[in-house]
């Protein structure tokens, strides 16, 4: 029988293990290696008095089909709780104030979000030609480039921010947001390409692809009891091993022998690394050193999660909506909050409020770092600057989540790490690597990448 080893137990490692037993027409036996006491990575939710608290991601949006193809599989179409219409309106943190973020080109110019000049310059954005240059590019500098100093410094600033953590001087924009890279290769820009894919839809009869302004694109969906319910459906499909931590990977002839403590091994005649860039360095630098040295510079910085929730009469400013970001010139203590409560419905107590602050990432990582009571502090003084959140109320629930590495930077020559990982699949046959380090941060492209890495397993013919 076929034997694939999948290393790591995170939402990669269990997604890829169901599509190849779903997929697979002959018997295998795909094994999830997990080093830690329990699978799902940083996904995972705890549920205390009513309160559905996220460790990781807050949902997930539907851009992509195949995570909804996978829900069916599980059975959990039932379970899934789309995002209430009053969470679409997004707030962006804008001279200490909450400003919203406009749903349409109308709304933006009349709105605060930017100063006049920032806005008109934005609007120009059709006039600007194409880039050149064929190397990389920050995520900055294209913003810069193509929608101005203003825009780059405060609306993409704060996307980052919310998406990464990181550093938009720093990120590739090929790498982390290819679509934007995409738009401006196939039509020239990006309004020009807004534009141009509107007219293809509706040519195809397609809806559009339900984004504001302010928004990613996609609808946000969960679960009834958190995203946790998905991981542990992966978990009861998968053989899994917890506490098994690889000390080594070697070829054994045509196959792969992993070696773990204690003089234990497993020989399979596959396999897939889904752990953090860093670890991947760790395992492949006795087969290739080359490219462990590629893999080993991704940064991971820390994050932390803050939970608090309080009554909702605590909470004398309400605002119907997603939540807030911060970039990164207003100098706040917190990178932004998720208004939890709005969300998603049951996931807190009726007349409660719940926020999901977010704090550290690339720039500010000594932010992410201290006690639960530092941390609570730093994230309610915010909510009270901000929202008006009382500082005399006392949380129903509270809960901080730390991650020492929480999120890879796709940093400029990103691209190049992609091709290192390509170049070693071709000089070992059956050895894959996949993960959000390498193939998408979300958990949908972290879905859609196992999907599609299944299907290849499967074609290849095994080589033993």
């Amino acid at each position: 029988m076929r034997t694939i080893a999948i290393v790591g137990g995170g939402i990669s490692g269990l997604a890829l293990a169901e599509a190849l037993r779903h997929g697979s027409a002959e018997p295998l036996r795909a094994v999830v290696l997990e080093e830690g006491p329990s699978v799902g990575g940083k996904i995972g939710t705890v549920v205390e008095g009513g309160f559905v608290i996220e460790t990781g991601p807050h949902g997930f949006l539907d851009r992509d089909p195949l995570i909804h193809t996978v829900i069916d599989r599980l059975g959990l179409k039932s379970r899934v709780l789309k995002a209430n219409e009053s969470s679409s309106a997004r707030y962006i943190v804008r001279g200490g104030r909450l400003r919203l973020l406009p749903g349409s080109p109308p709304a933006f110019l009349v709105s605060d979000v930017l100063p006049l000049l920032g806005k008109l310059r934005v609007m120009m954005e059709p006039l600007i030609g194409r880039r050149r240059e064929t190397d990389e590019e920050s995520v900055w500098a294209f913003a810069r480039r193509r929608l101005g100093p203003q825009a780059a410094d405060i609306l993409i600033d704060a996307m980052v921010t919310g998406i990464y953590g990181g550093d938009p001087k720093r990120l590739s924009v090929a790498a982390a947001f290819p679509a934007l890279a995409a738009l401006e290769a196939k039509y020239g820009g990006l309004i020009r390409g807004q534009l141009g894919k509107a007219r293809e839809a509706k040519r195809l009869g397609a809806g559009g692809e339900g984004a504001n302004m302010g928004g990613p694109r996609g609808t946000l969906h969960s679960f009834d009891r958190g995203l946790g319910v998905l991981i542990e459906a992966l978990a009861s499909r998968a053989e899994i091993r917890t506490g098994a931590s690889v000390q080594r990977l070697e070829r054994s002839g045509l196959r792969y022998r992993l070696a773990f403590g204690e003089g234990e091994s497993l020989e399979a005649d596959d396999v897939v690394l889904t752990v953090p860039t860093y670890e991947m360095a760790r395992l492949l630098r006795p087969l290739a050193g080359d490219a462990a040295d590629a893999f080993e510079g991704v940064a991971y910085p820390p994050v932390a999660v803050v939970v608090q929730a309080f009554d909702a009469a605590d909470v004398p400013r309400r605002y119907d909506g997603f939540g807030f970001l911060a970039p990164n010139i207003e100098g706040r203590q917190v990178m932004g909050s998720i208004w939890a409560s709005t969300v998603f419905e049951g996931h807190a107590p009726k007349d409660t409020v719940m926020f999901r602050t977010l704090l550290g990432g690339v720039r500010r990582a000594e932010l992410a770092i201290g006690d639960d009571e530092t941390l609570f502090g730093r994230a309610r003084a915010e909510l009270h600057a901000l929202i008006g959140v009382s500082l005399s109320a006392t949380p129903l629930a509270q809960k901080a989540i730390r991650w020492e590495r929480a999120i890879p930077q796709y940093d400029v020559g990103y691209l190049g790490r992609i091709q290192a990982a390509d170049g070693l699949e071709q000089r070992f046959p059956g050895l894959y690597l996949s993960g959000n380090g390498l193939r998408g941060v979300s958990m949908v492209q972290c879905v859609t990448a196992a999907g599609v890495l299944s299907s290849r397993i499967l074609a290849a013919r095994p080589h033993t």
